[in-house]
């Protein structure tokens, strides 16, 4: 069975607009299904369309496992660790690419992320680095010297997306290289050197005994949003399945009309 698309990817796959694929229902060149409000089309007929051959199922392609990824439960997640932990959490694609806001950001990192260099040194930082083996959670080091743990999201066991919980220090540095260091940052990314050095004042500095806690609960964090995305999967899954049937459906009431 070919993946189900909504209106919104028809669009970017046949580069139209919302009521061109209405039109094109209504004439008959595009067939769809009705569920509920909101209309949904087989992937495989669109790309008979576009002359293209089926791409890979959404059980082997990550990207269209997180198509519609569901920002707004999962930041009301992430916002539970991050208030109680004071740190900043985000979920970001195996590339780095945030898929939701950043949940408590410091200040610091909001300079930086406003920063159009800054903000993909970031997601180079959180994507996974070359020649890493594994995908465990572990800390690692930002290119602004900020500490962060990175937790797998698997689902039908590959990784697919990465929880990120950090934006702390693990030790406060030495005065003179912390300074050159924002100096370096504030040039490169043309960021106001006076804001970013206020702004990183702001950056807590994490016992070992609270960072202990962080290594606990961000893994128990990225078990939710696994959930989440299978209860997810499984609707999908379930929608498909009724528009199989409503496709059926109306393929024997055509032939027993002829």
């Amino acid at each position: 069975m070919s993946p189900l698309l909504t209106t919104r990817q028809v669009q970017a796959l046949l580069k139209v607009d919302r009521i061109t694929v209405y039109r094109m229902l209504n004439d008959g060149r595009l067939k769809g299904v009705k569920i509920g409000k909101e209309w949904r089309f087989h992937r495989l007929e669109i790309e008979q369309m576009l002359g293209k051959p089926e791409i890979a199922s959404p059980e082997k392609d990550t990207e269209d496992v997180l198509t519609e990824f569901p920002a707004g439960c999962v930041e009301k997640v992430e916002d539970l660790l991050g208030g109680i932990l004071g740190i900043g959490v985000t979920t970001v694609t195996l590339s780095g690419e945030p898929l939701n806001a950043i949940v408590n950001p410091s200040p610091f990192c909001q300079y930086i992320l406003a920063s159009s260099s800054g903000r993909q040194a970031c997601q180079a930082a959180w994507g996974k680095p070359a020649g890493e083996g594994g995908q465990k959670s572990a800390f690692h080091t930002c290119h602004a010297g900020l500490t962060f743990l990175r937790c797998p999201i698997d689902l039908d066991g590959r990784t697919v997306a990465w929880v990120i919980a950090g934006q702390f220090r693990a030790a406060p540095l030495d005065p003179t290289q912390e300074s050159a260091m924002i100096e370096s940052l504030a040039k490169h990314h043309k960021i106001q050197l006076r804001s970013l050095k206020e702004a990183r004042q702001t950056v807590p500095v994490l016992s070992r005994e609270q960072q202990a806690q962080v290594e606990a609960w961000t893994p128990r964090l990225s078990k939710t949003i696994q959930s989440i995305l299978q209860e997810r999967q499984k609707l999908t899954a379930r929608l498909q399945q009724i528009s199989d049937l409503s496709t059926v459906r109306m393929v024997l009431t055509d032939r027993e009309g002829k």
